[in-house]
């Protein structure tokens, strides 16, 4: 693979203190920043339980699991209040149903699984709002676990597929009419159908099923069902444990899912040509997350699980109109299988689901949209390469240039090998910090002296790859962008000098800073990629917290998602310790 430098060189950064040339500025707009709002304990613990958001703004969660229990229990988010609240039993415990709001504001839920030995269900019941109620109505004519339901355009609810209890595909479909409270059998889909979010109701009224190896879309005036694009999709795999979500444009995104090949792609359809396109992939595999479309149209997934993380805390945005994905706050704990949904407001509501850890979790956590105004390159001081531009997006602010000695922003001290917190250390306070030589390489790869460089080794680097071909994070450096030595509430710029693979699209970039080096909590800042392969500085900037003794920490991955120590075996985690004012 060729060395590409992106930028400046690589080892201008680890060497010498740089200077930035002009650059036109970004233009200023509106981006969307995520910040969490608030958490709210459920009364019961659940995973597999699906959310329904009411006519009058709250939030329905009906049955689950608990552990091993299957729950009868149902409870009511109030969104003013930002509590739960209990309302009626379920008539049968139930968990892996599915749930839909009826054009009249009543609930209908349907098949699941029982408790004990009662296996896959063919009942259905209505809540009502109003009186907090459950009712039983007329059983399905199949048992159906984990189906798929939606609310056609005249008000009827479709229910495809699912599995029986031994776990076999439920080939054929039914359509339950409210105003009779009666369910009539309709076509069969020709390919196994399951999830309760792997179908959306077109524009035109048609209802497309991604789920499997072969999505099909239903017609609802003939009953029939149709081959939606080429076997696998764009990606040509099966998929399961995905997401399905209709874009504001009436195109349908669908993301991750239980196959390697799945969970590392994103793919759209497109119904007016019935046809299958690659879009770009996410920065982290995953399956059993949540996807919801924000007001401004981009789409939020959200945690999940991958075999080689476990549960994900990691949540991501992807923007239809760019094609392009960016990092957002991670949640407060990893969540597999959690339900999420858009409030009123415009939060984002994240409840339940379950980890390693934890198990079964009894919270939600909620996060509000805040507008703001992207920065510019100029406006950071005359930054220069990647930077972040304050609302999730990243402004290319043009090539560094190599200036000899000290510049603008004043003198760098050089970082030592700390022996007792086991990382690279400036000694003295300084405009600027600088890892110097000590982080050139990766574990073996180089190799890296005193490897792995974070602090007391509480973070080993990834053994596999070879020097100049595979990932490599080899240089950190901190200063205040006025020049001015490092004190708390200063802006100070991270860069960090990396080697990107040769496909740099599945590189990423974390950054995170820790006000107390001696005993480090880390704080997420962002997640950047790679522009090109080969060598590349890319940066970002920060207001330093109150500490006298501060660390910045790089993790330079591959796949994965934004974790301060993912453990990837490709990847390359440094820290970098300098003292403030």
């Amino acid at each position: 693979m060729n060395r590409v430098s992106k930028s400046c060189a690589l080892l201008a950064l680890i060497t010498l203190v740089f200077s930035c040339s002009s650059a036109p500025p970004a233009e200023e707009g509106m981006g969307l920043l995520w910040e969490a709002s608030g958490e709210a304990r459920l009364l019961t613990a659940r995973k597999q339980a699906p959310l329904v958001v009411l006519e009058d703004g709250r939030v329905l969660a009906a049955g689950g699991k608990d552990g091993p229990r299957t729950l009868r229990s149902s409870e009511v988010y109030e969104p003013e209040e930002g509590a739960w609240r209990a309302t009626g039993r379920l008539n049968q415990e139930r968990r892996e149903h599915a749930a839909v709001r009826l054009k009249d504001g009543r609930v209908l839920v349907m098949g699941g699984m029982g408790a004990g030995t009662s296996g896959a269900l063919t009942s259905a019941e209505v809540y009502e709002p109003e009186k907090g109620e459950w009712t039983r109505v007329e059983d399905m004519h199949e048992a159906r676990t984990e189906p798929s339901a939606v609310v056609l355009e005249d008000g009827r609810v479709l229910v495809a597929g699912g599995f029986d209890e031994e776990r076999n595909p439920v080939l054929s479909a039914e359509v339950y009419e409210p105003e009779t409270g009666e369910w009539t059998r309709t076509g069969a889909p020709g390919a196994a159908r399951g999830g309760a979010r792997a179908g959306v109701v077109l524009e035109d009224g048609r209802v497309l099923f991604v789920s499997g190896l072969q999505a099909e879309v239903y017609e609802p005036e003939t009953g029939e069902w149709r081959k939606a694009g080429p076997v696998g999709g764009a990606a040509g795999t099966h998929r399961t444990g995905h997401s399905v979500t209709k874009l504001e444009d009436g195109r349908v995104l669908v993301v991750g899912g239980s196959t390697s090949r799945a969970a590392a792609t994103a793919e759209v359809y497109e119904p007016e040509k019935g046809e299958w396109r690659l879009v770009a992939a996410p920065g982290a595999p995953r399956e059993g997350h949540g996807a919801v479309v924000l007001e401004d149209g981009r789409v939020l997934v959200v945690g999940g699980y991958h075999a080689s993380t476990g549960a994900l805390a990691s949540v991501e945005q992807y923007d239809p109109e760019t094609d392009t994905w960016s990092a957002a706050p991670a949640l407060r704990v990893a969540r597999r299988g959690a339900g999420v949904v858009v409030l009123e407001d415009g939060e984002v509501l994240v409840v339940g689901g379950a980890n390693d850890l934890a198990g079964t979790l009894g919270t939600s956590e909620r996060y509000a949209p805040v507008r703001c105004v992207a920065r510019t390159c100029e406006g950071q001081g005359g930054t220069c390469g990647a930077v972040p531009d304050g609302c999730g997006g990243t402004l290319e602010c043009g090539p560094c240039e190599v200036a000899q000695g000290c510049g603008a922003e004043g003198c760098t001290v050089e970082a030592e090998y700390d022996e007792a917190l086991r990382a690279p250390r400036c000694a003295r306070v300084a405009p600027a910090c600088n890892s110097g030589l000590l982080l050139v390489g990766r574990g073996e790869l180089g190799p890296e002296m005193n490897a792995p460089n974070t602090l007391y080794g509480a973070c080993a680097d990834g053994a596999a790859g070879q020097r100049e071909e595979a990932e490599a994070l080899d240089g950190l450096r901190v200063s205040t962008l006025d020049g001015s030595p490092l004190a708390p509430g200063k802006e100070v710029r991270v860069e960090a000098s990396v080697w990107a693979y040769e496909n740099p699209e599945e590189n990423r970039l974390d950054l995170y800073y820790a006000a107390d080096a001696r005993e480090p909590a880390w704080t997420y800042l962002t997640t950047l990629t790679p522009g090109a392969s080969g060598g590349q500085v890319m940066s970002a900037t920060y207001e330093l917290p109150a500490g006298a003794l501060q660390a910045v920490r790089g993790v330079f991955r591959y796949a994965g998602s934004a974790e301060p120590c993912p453990g990837g075996t490709f990847d390359d985690v440094d820290d970098l310790v300098f003292p403030t004012q």
